[in-house]
């Protein structure tokens, strides 16, 4: 079964989230593309999803209100997809609230019921070009909003500069030069009105009717080597295909093969600097006891778990290199047993 590509929209309140994303389904028809959206608001009211209707009156539209999709939200999130996903839709666009972590979504993506059915495809952060640079001084008491807001710049594929008509252009070159500090690799787009060449979100996306060639579409732009996962006998790997910048790898691993804490940490501690997040459910040593594992911010927590179903891990991370990860893998399995 295909995957649905899952394309993420970020960035602060008020920054043209939604002007984007009304122009995305306009346009879509153009790609023969049939769009599904899940869309968060932070109040209980929708506001929104009326001007989506009023666009696109058969979109599969999911809603999550009065509370951010990566926190009060996060676990309903598995719900909404899949009913969007049972749509069969092209392309999934999420519109995150304003200060929504985008990692926590693509964290989301990564669950056992998910995994398999939709992959992330971009991740999009529309920056506010009048406001972005006072954002660190204008919320200093709360550094987790600042850290988010620093996140959404940080793990995006495309940067979307927008309502630059209300700046000046060296305002403009020193937001650009603020916002390579943490972000150098992303794609750097100065807009009015979130305007922009869609082929480079749509343009690598299958659609249903046969296309003529396409503008050079992100996935070249941003030079991503895509790997294919190696099949083992005794290791399944599968590496979520995905033009973005974040990438998963899962790990699934058959139930006679015998691994310990040690080794999983081990394996953590080396590739950590790369990685954003790791999970699973694994059975370990030769009592074949159950744990949930949970990697995040360099620690390792173990718990144990009633889980029954075949063990696995989730790697999440910025432009890993999954031949190697997959390859250290193996061959730590391989020294456990020769042990």
């Amino acid at each position: 079964m295909n995957k649905v590509p899952v394309i993420i929209l970020s960035g602060f309140l008020g920054s043209g989230k939604t002007t984007l994303l009304l122009r995305m389904l306009r346009e879509a028809a153009a790609y023969h593309l049939m769009p599904a959206v899940l869309m968060n608001e932070l109040g209980k009211q929708d506001v929104d999803g009326h001007l989506l209707l009023d666009v696109s009156p058969h979109l599969p539209l999911a809603k999550l209100l009065d509370g951010c999709i990566c926190c009060t939200k996060k676990s309903d999130i598995q719900d909404s997809l899949k009913q969007l996903v049972a749509r069969k839709p092209d392309v999934i666009l999420i519109e995150l609230t304003g200060v929504a972590n985008p990692e926590e979504i693509v964290d989301a993506l990564t669950e056992p019921a998910l995994l398999p059915h939709v992959k992330l495809h971009t991740t999009i952060t529309v920056l506010d070009a009048e406001h972005v640079l006072d954002y660190n001084s204008i919320f200093a008491s709360d550094r987790e909003l600042v850290h988010t807001l620093r996140r959404q710049i940080e793990v995006a594929d495309l940067l979307l500069l927008n309502k630059i008509d209300l700046i000046s252009d060296k305002q403009l070159k020193s937001i650009e030069k603020t916002v390579r500090k943490f972000n150098s690799q992303a794609l750097f787009l100065p807009t009015t009105f979130s305007q922009l060449d869609l082929d480079k979100l749509f343009g690598s996306l299958p659609s249903r009717q046969p296309q003529p060639p396409t503008t050079p579409t992100l996935s070249k732009s941003i030079n991503m080597r895509v790997v294919k996962a190696v099949q083992e006998p005794r290791v399944a790997s599968k590496h979520a295909t995905s033009f973005s910048r974040v990438q998963t790898l899962a790990i699934s691993i058959e139930h006679d093969v015998v691994i310990t804490q040690r080794l999983v940490e081990h394996y953590l501690e080396k590739w950590g600097k790369s990685l954003l997040r790791a999970k699973g459910y694994l059975r370990i040593g030769t009592k074949r006891e159950a744990f949930l594992l949970q990697f995040a911010g360099k620690r390792t927590n173990w718990q144990p778990a009633a889980y029954q179903e075949a063990p696995y891990l989730v790697l999440i991370g910025l432009d890993l290199d999954v031949h190697l990860l997959e390859e250290d893998w193996k061959k730590r399995l391989i020294d456990s047993q020769t042990n």
